[in-house]
């Protein structure tokens, strides 16, 4: 059984109670939803947003009171569209570009349209964090069209430029940027660019896939590893756990692709 698999960083779970082999179904069944429900993204149903009645009273306060409260001091806090444009324009700080651009995503008009195509040139901002803003942005957008700007930033310079762009291939699958994790999830010099490497091939079921995600199993990194198995979990329905002749043994029955 897989041992807490967590679909692409979206809370979902399976715990460890089985033997190797076959995950159960249901739970397998869930994973798959749970991932489904990541890559369509905050602004379209995969997943009921409720499934208990607590769960549906629990929905309807914060849409009663708790929405409008938040607004309400978003207002009263300046925290509100115009001030996040004017902050994401200032060409004199790259911490006000930053900080404008993501408030802007929390605005659910601002995850489409013209906007959008504006995250893509925060993205080739002259500053580090101001470009991690940006690719965060297309990511939390879901917006397709955008894997060569993903692809070049993953071998930007900075650490936490080249995370934001595997963040972003992972929640935004594209089977021309297979190479490019494999190679990043391999040696990249950041463990977390690894693991959301590792992360992002969970959506290709595909042998060459399979082949770069066993051979990382034993990586000094644990957390590589373990994300590692996580994808292989979520594109096989198996878990053999860190055994790589076992995973192997599978694919030898069970081609991918």
């Amino acid at each position: 059984m897989i041992g807490l698999l967590t679909v692409a960083g979206c809370g979902s779970a399976i715990h460890d109670h089985y033997p190797e082999g076959w995950i159960d179904k249901d739970l397998y069944k869930e994973a798959v939803m749970d991932n489904q429900q990541c890559l369509a993204g905050e602004d379209h149903r995969i997943q009921p947003l409720y499934r208990t009645p607590t769960q549906a009273v629990g929905a309807g306060f914060h849409d009663l009171f708790i929405h409008p409260m938040d607004s309400f001091f978003d207002w009263l806090g300046h925290a509100t569209p115009g001030v996040a444009v004017r902050k994401m324009l200032d060409p004199d700080s790259a911490d006000n570009r930053r900080e404008g651009t993501l408030r802007m995503t929390d605005f659910a008009y601002a995850r489409t349209g013209a906007t959008v195509k504006f995250y893509a040139r925060v993205a080739d901002d002259r500053d580090y964090v101001v470009r991690a803003a940006g690719l965060r942005a297309l990511n939390r957008c879901r917006a397709r069209g955008h894997s060569g700007l993903f692809l070049k930033y993953l071998d930007d310079d900075e650490p936490l430029v080249r995370l934001q762009a595997a963040d972003a291939l992972s929640n935004i699958p594209d089977p021309s940027t297979v190479h490019a994790l494999i190679e990043h999830m391999r040696s990249d010099i950041s463990g977390d660019v690894k693991i959301a490497c590792a992360e992002a091939l969970r959506n290709f079921k595909d042998a060459q896939v399979a082949s770069a995600l066993v051979d990382v199993l034993d990586d000094k990194n644990f957390a590589v590893a373990w994300q590692a198995r996580q994808s292989l979990a979520l594109i096989t329905g198996q878990d053999f756990r860190y055994d790589k002749k076992a995973w192997l043994n599978y694919f030898s029955a069970h081609p991918a692709g």
